[in-house]
């Protein structure tokens, strides 16, 4: 059931990129340094998209990193203060007298 529903949602989601195309399918100039050309407005706003997710993706890798490395020092830490706990639970007890 599951699998028929993603099928259907990505049906839905072609027919929506398709009319999205064929609605703004006029070219328009994109200058750029090196020169210009005309390109299609559905494919330049595609691509402006497609930028943007790329840049945010980058942006949050760094803060990804940094989290899986704190883990894994904190996860370190835990298994040494594990082991000292289990040490001094198999201390023998001695009294003062």
């Amino acid at each position: 059931m599951k699998r028929i529903l993603n099928l259907f949602l990505a049906l839905i989601l072609l027919l929506v990129g398709l009319s999205f195309a064929v609605l703004n399918a006029e070219k328009v100039q994109l200058n750029y340094y090196l020169g210009q050309t005309d390109v299609p407005l559905s494919l330049l706003l595609v691509l402006a998209m497609a930028v943007g997710a790329l840049l945010g993706v980058l942006s949050t890798l760094g803060l990804l990193v940094a989290q899986k490395s704190e883990s894994a020092r904190l996860r370190r830490k835990q298994e040494l203060c594990e082991q000292e706990l289990k040490n001094l639970r198999h201390l023998p007890i001695q009294n003062k007298h």
